[in-house]
């Protein structure tokens, strides 16, 4: 059980600080382990890499327990490897691309990496289209741990790619590949036959060789909303569940979920509010899943509805079942936005990212009872500057917070250990 946070917990209540309770749970922040002379570093691309400088950087823990952290700079993606995911600096650090590339870098259309049962490193980025808001998702891999990586190629099977995004990548206990990204073929489509589309579409493609080669792109649903991040988990039968924001009716922003079925057809499609979020925009705001051991489904998300406007959590007891009315949780008063969540043995958080005018903070709710009910909210870190996204991570020893900022570059915070 992770007992450590709930001390910090306590810590808190007694009035201590925020760092003060973390350090005393046994929290601890580990950056990239190696000197970081200043930010001048970060202005000459000869001195990459260097994790101050890093763009969008996402962990991933192995299923071997060591920490895989991929990110971009000066125009080239960068992945680093360490065996302890809580200490010590990154024993490789591999430059995948030959070439600087135009980089999709924001915080929703980021680079994304996972591993494989083999021991396979794989890994998605996105390169700038020819035309604006668009993009073309290219894919990696190692097949002996890291040492050495292929020639980053496209998953697009189209003749001249023409915009894929917001891509999610995972591999399954039983090794197949999964890529689910947002796709603009069938608007340009429409458009040269002067017919109406709205958004673009949620595509996938898997691949069951270890990455040499993928099943024809397959189009999950039409009408994904063009710009805000896919999320993708494992249900209990090993096949993949994607949810996205999508247009509902005319045009209702709100969230779907799509799961793949092993013969590598979408089962149907199913909403996961009723938000009726009008807007005839990119929001850049998309959401995430956890599903936990016990095959419930649980999400977050961003609306600006007159229904109900923040975020919100709900969760899905069994497939095709109704889920849970919404239930929100931080201050739309500080901005508070980008939530995610994951399932721990039987406890589950949530973080999330405030601003309160003078700082950023990265805040976190946890259930003991699959989302019934939640505890009050701390904070676990903070930072002067901009920053980018909040993530959780795990191993068979704890919970994570990895978080990059301005000031302090990229670090991992240890917040619980079990």
């Amino acid at each position: 059980m992770l007992r450590k946070l709930i001390f910090a917990v306590l810590f808190l209540l007694l009035g201590m600080s925020v760092e003060t309770a973390l350090a005393a749970s046994g929290a601890h922040q580990h950056g990239g382990g190696g000197q970081e002379p200043s930010f001048n570093h970060c202005l000459k691309p000869e001195n990459s890499p260097s994790l101050l400088c890093a763009n969008v950087p996402t962990p991933h823990i192995a299923p071997d327990g060591s920490l895989w952290l991929i990110w971009t700079e000066h125009g080239h993606v960068y992945v680093g490897h360490r065996k302890n995911p809580a200490s010590g600096s990154f024993e490789k650090i591999s430059r995948i691309t030959k070439q600087a590339r135009q980089l999709d870098i924001n915080g929703e259309s980021r680079p994304k990496i996972a591993v494989g049962p083999q021991g396979d490193v794989y890994l998605t980025f996105t390169a700038k289209g020819e035309k604006k808001y668009t993009g073309v998702v290219y894919f990696a891999q190692s097949q002996d741990g890291g040492n050495s990586f292929s020639v980053p190629r496209k998953i697009s099977d189209e003749e001249r790619p023409s915009s894929q995004r917001f891509a999610t990548l995972g591999v399954n206990k039983q090794g197949r590949i999964h890529i689910a990204w947002l796709d603009k073929r069938d608007l340009f489509t429409a458009k040269k036959a002067k017919n109406n589309y709205s958004g673009s579409a949620m595509y996938y493609a898997f691949s069951d060789d270890r990455g040499n080669s993928f099943s024809a792109n397959k189009k999950g649903m039409d009408h994904s909303c063009e710009c805000c991040r896919t999320a993708m988990d494992y249900d209990l039968d090993d096949n993949p569940v994607i949810i996205w924001r999508h247009i509902f009716g005319k045009n209702f922003r709100d969230h779907a979920m799509l799961k793949i079925k092993a013969d590598g057809t979408p089962e149907k499609m199913e909403r996961i509010s009723e938000d009726d979020w009008a807007i005839d925009g990119c929001p850049h705001h998309g959401p995430d899943l956890s599903i936990s051991a016990s095959g419930m489904r649980h999400v977050v998300w961003f609306t600006d509805a007159d229904k109900r406007s923040g975020l919100f959590y709900a969760h899905q007891q069994k497939q095709g079942g109704m889920f849970s009315a919404p239930m929100g949780f931080g201050n739309p008063d500080n901005q508070a936005a980008h939530p995610q969540v994951l399932s721990v043995d039987e406890i589950l958080y949530i973080v999330w990212k405030e601003f309160d005018g003078e700082k950023s903070s990265v805040l976190l709710i946890q259930s003991n009872d699959e989302g019934q009910s939640w505890s009050a909210p701390i904070p676990v870190a903070t930072t002067k500057g901009a920053s980018d996204h909040p993530f959780l991570i795990k191993d068979d020893k704890g919970l994570y917070l990895s978080w990059a900022t301005a000031f302090e570059g990229w670090q991992l915070f240890t917040l619980a250990q079990r």
